[in-house]
């Protein structure tokens, strides 16, 4: 179903491709074959919960964040679980989209006394519902969303880490790029109206002190999941912005500020879009936005990249573990997962789990691994290995993930470096490298 590079022979991730697969994956994600994810009985299965959007405006994201950690586990099952003792199983709760939902999600999956770990929500207010309840009840969480809180409140719930970027990572490098490559010196903030956009605010405004000749010359909140941008985009034009930064992932959200530009007849080169929140990751935005010659032009930070994506930079080869995770899903639908940058969160939380694990046993043994699994001890230790001590500026262990290979912060951040890429004739291409930025960067831990 994808299409073959020429040169390469491998397969290659095109516009084309993915909106072939877009229903196809995710409907073979979800037939029954997957019943046998785990080891049914095994005594020492190791339960993991999920709390995604499965329904609600971000349902396509959840629901493939979800089919990565089902197509992981059901990766380490078919070799025997963990270090080929451990198998796991997976508990999903929908997120329902809402902080309500996340927060009754998260009580549900405290209420069985059975979860040793929790992965997810996505959205930052709903990780911000989620994180007290699964702290009292002693389970760790790994979460996905950018909002700078949950990290500063690792003090308070040190169980927490995010497998993610968070908003200091997602804005340096367009905002470095949009004034040394653009000329766009000065910003316009468009964020939703929550601690989501009111992070984005305070991190922009620090960056862009930091970098000589370039502002923030004003800001507008609206209601998440808008639809009718024509009087806020109006306001960013006229503001004598030279372009206009996003303080949102939400592809709806960006879906519309798209068209917006389209209806004004204001074109990207004469003021920029430039968004700190990948949108590559969204089948949706390809479909209403890129697939109709509205995305060309649109500047945003990458996390995720393909080998057979195209670049302005002079390198090959992506995280090993993009090309394991893509094997993956190869070899078992004959397609990429509709949307990789989101099946990767599902399958890079797993697969940091087993790796942590892993070394674990290979550290103290299989028995002593077994046994505090079975005693509920293995959790805390599992997340004592993965974070390093508390207040040091150094990594944990570097794990191999679709994302990067990267440790944790004592804050629990994910230690990953992002890059800038565009749209061009419908297709990604990358601008510059991960570590762009990096001289604007505000720390990311408290």
């Amino acid at each position: 179903m994808c299409e073959d590079d020429k040169n390469t022979g491998k397969k290659s991730l095109t516009r084309r491709s993915l909106l072939r697969i877009a229903g196809g994956s995710l409907l073979s994600l979800s037939l029954p074959f997957y019943a046998g994810e785990f080891v049914s009985g095994a005594e020492n299965t190791l339960k993991v919960g999920g709390i995604f959007s499965l329904t609600g405006p971000n349902s396509p994201v959840g629901r493939t964040i979800r089919d990565g950690a089902k197509l992981a586990i059901r990766r380490v099952n078919s070799s025997g679980g963990i270090s080929g003792t451990i198998p796991l199983k997976l508990d999903v709760r929908d997120g329902e989209t809402s902080q309500t939902g996340a927060s009754d999600a998260a009580r549900k999956l405290a209420n069985r006394k059975e979860v040793s770990f929790v992965l997810g929500p996505l959205i930052g207010t709903h990780g911000a519902a989620s994180q007290p309840i699964l702290a009292a009840a002693g389970i760790p969480q790994i979460f996905f969303g950018t909002a700078v809180g949950f990290t500063e409140r690792h003090g308070e719930y040190p169980l927490s880490v995010r497998f993610g970027t968070q908003t200091a990572l997602q804005t340096a490098p367009v905002l470095k790029y949009a004034l040394n490559e653009r000329g766009d010196g000065d910003l316009f903030l468009l964020a939703p109206n929550n601690q989501q956009g009111r992070d984005f605010d305070r991190v922009i405004s620090a960056q862009t002190g930091r970098l000589q000749g370039a502002d923030l010359v004003g800001s507008e909140y609206y209601p998440p999941f808008n639809r009718d941008f024509s009087s806020l985009f109006a306001k960013a034009v006229n503001s004598g912005a030279d372009g206009l930064i996003v303080g949102t992932g939400i592809p709806a959200d960006l879906v519309s500020l798209a068209r917006e530009y389209r209806r004004q007849g204001v074109s990207f080169d004469d003021f920029g879009y430039y968004t700190g929140q990948t949108p590559n990751g969204s089948v949706g935005f390809f479909e209403q936005v890129v697939e109709r010659g509205l995305g060309d032009g649109i500047i945003f930070s990458w996390h995720y990249e393909s080998a057979n994506y195209a670049r302005e930079f002079d390198r090959d080869n992506p995280p090993e573990g993009v090309e394991l995770m893509e094997r993956a899903f190869l070899e078992e639908f004959g397609s990429y997962p509709d949307s990789p940058p989101a099946a990767s969160w599902g399958w890079g939380s797993i697969m940091i789990l087993k790796q942590a694990i892993e070394r674990l046993v290979e550290a103290r043994g299989e028995d002593s691994v077994v046994s505090s699994l079975k005693t509920g001890k293995l959790p805390q230790d599992t997340i004592n290995y993965i974070l390093p001590e508390p207040g040091t500026e150094v990594t944990g262990p570097v794990f191999y993930t679709p994302f990067g290979n990267a440790g944790f912060l004592s804050c629990g951040q994910f230690d990953v470096r992002l890059g800038v890429a565009t749209f061009k004739d419908r297709e990604i291409l990358l601008l510059k490298d991960r570590g762009y930025g990096e001289d604007i960067m505000v720390p990311l831990c408290p």
